[in-house]
Formats: structure tokens, C-alpha cells, sequence
């Protein structure tokens, strides 16, 4: 669980700093999926970042899983970010001119872990993100949905507990933002926790838990129900039932269709 207790930010020092976030406090339970939910300079960014250790509280603590992460030490804070968490951000920030393949295991590469066993553990989640044609393409090659999906891969290759997503869907169209959202869900539907930063409300309605953010300060806290996700959800993403659709399983037998189909082509050309 995700605990953040009584936190303040401030940038600068004196008259001329600024309150980021004033006594923000609410909790996140293990396989949960939470959206922080605001405008431009709400302070939604920056609770993402406190609770990836990118940067560190004024005051208040962030409690995950019995440990208070602001009390580490820089080392500390090192090794936990890449064992525990993933990031996966609106501009991607991928290394253009590398492959796919070297682009997602490029956190086991910082790590130290070796070619064979980065490459094998890269090519495993790239297979179960149906991006195995592209794994040798240039990042710079790929459209904004297929580079999403590169770096949701990428923040998924150390198999953190936690993912992180700071607007994900902020370059994307209407469609490719959908499927993105809808792969988040799958994500914590395997038993990870996401937290998603937002200021679209479509997308925000999808999650579990919304915490909506005003100047720094939380004004409301919202428990999705099953209708209210459903509703929100991309026509596309749902079965006439309202259950979640694998994609990756629908893109592989509408292949497997396409070959049969090819094949019986072939018996009647002959």
C-alpha cells in the first residue's frame, strides 16, 4: 500500500517560494489503479514524482509497503526507483536512434544486468505487448501509439510493483489514448498498482480511485463504480458484456484468421 501523509512541497526559499502542495494526503492499495486528477499547475505532477522518488517532500512522509521512501538515503532511493518502479511519460522519452529492443531494456542496462539476460527479459514483454515486428525498428520509425506502447514496455521489464504515468495519452489521438488507458487497466488487472497523472476527466473515469487536485490541495476523492468505468470506456475496449478485451489475443487470431484465409486462397488457386 501507498500511504502519503500530511505532504507539503515548496519550490524556492523565502517571499519568492511556492507551494506546490499544501497537506496532501490519501492512500493507494496494492493493485489499485488511482488517477490524480487536475489542471496545468495543480500539483498532480508533483505528487507523482514525490512518490517516485524523483524528488522529495518539504514535510509530510510517503509510506510504501511499511517503508518510509522520504527518510532513504540517495543510494537507497537509487536502487528502490529501478527495482520498484516504472515511469512511463507523455513524451515517451525515448532514445531515437536505438531499437525497440535496446530502448525497453535500457533499465536493466543501467543496472548492470547482462546482454543475454536483458535482451531475453526485453523480448519477453515486448512479445506480450504484440510489438515483436518492431522490435528491431528505430524508435524514431514508430507512430505515437506504437512509442506509448515501447515505453509501457520499457517501464514494465524490471517488473515493478508500481507504475507511474504522467499523462501518457497528452500526444496521442482519441483512439490510440483509449487503448493506452485500456492497457494501463490490463496492467492492474495483473496485480500491479497504477497511478495515473491526468486532466482529462474521459480517461480519469476509467480508474478505480479519482483524487481531484486544485492549487495544491485535494478538494474531492471519488470511488469509480462499474458503470461509471464502463460508460467512460472506448466502445472498442469493452465485449458486449462489459468485460475488458486482450487485444493482444484479438490482434493474434484475426492473424491466424488471416492465414487461414490466405491458405484456402492458395487450395482454390491451385
Amino acid at each position: 500500500m501507498i500511504s502519503v501523509k500530511n505532504i507539503t512541497k515548496k519550490f524556492g526559499r523565502g517571499n519568492s517560494s511556492l507551494l506546490a502542495l499544501d497537506d496532501v494526503s490519501f492512500s493507494v492499495q496494492d493493485g489499485e489503479f488511482l488517477v490524480i486528477l487536475g489542471q496545468s499547475g495543480s500539483g498532480k505532477s508533483t505528487i507523482l514524482n514525490l512518490i517516485g522518488c524523483i524528488d522529495s517532500p518539504t514535510s509530510g512522509t510517503i509510506i510504501v509497503d511499511d517503508v518510509d521512501v522520504t527518510k532513504m538515503s540517495d543510494k537507497q532511493l537509487c536502487v528502490y526507483r529501478n527495482k520498484n518502479i516504472g515511469y512511463v511519460f507523455q513524451s515517451f522519452y525515448l532514445e531515437p536512434t536505438f531499437s525497440v529492443l535496446e530502448n525497453v531494456a535500457m533499465p536493466m542496462t543501467i543496472a548492470g544486468v547482462n546482454k543475454k539476460e536483458r535482451e531475453a527479459k526485453a523480448m519477453k514483454v515486448i512479445e506480450s505487448l504484440n510489438l515483436t515486428e518492431k522490435a528491431n525498428k528505430k524508435a524514431s520509425e514508430l507512430s505515437g501509439g506504437q512509442k506509448q506502447r515501447v515505453s509501457i514496455a520499457r517501464a514494465l521489464v524490471s517488473d515493478p510493483d508500481i507504475i507511474l504515468a504522467d499523462e501518457p495519452t497528452g500526444n496521442l489521438d482519441s483512439q490510440n489514448g483509449g487503448e493506452v488507458i485500456a492497457l494501463l487497466q490490463q496492467i492492474c488487472n495483473s496485480g500491479k498498482t497504477v497511478l495515473l497523472v491526468t486532466h482529462n476527466i474521459d480517461d480519469a473515469r476509467k480508474t478505480d480511485i479519482m483524487v481531484e487536485i486544485k492549487d495544491g490541495i485535494i478538494s474531492n476523492i471519488i470511488e469509480n463504480d462499474e458503470k461509471t468505468k464502463i460508460a467512460a470506456q472506448h466502445s472498442s475496449d469493452y465485449d458486449n458484456e462489459g468485460n475488458l478485451i486482450d487485444k493482444n489475443k484479438v490482434e493474434e487470431d484475426s492473424k491466424l484468421e488471416n492465414i487461414n484465409n490466405n491458405e484456402k486462397i492458395d487450395k482454390v488457386g491451385e
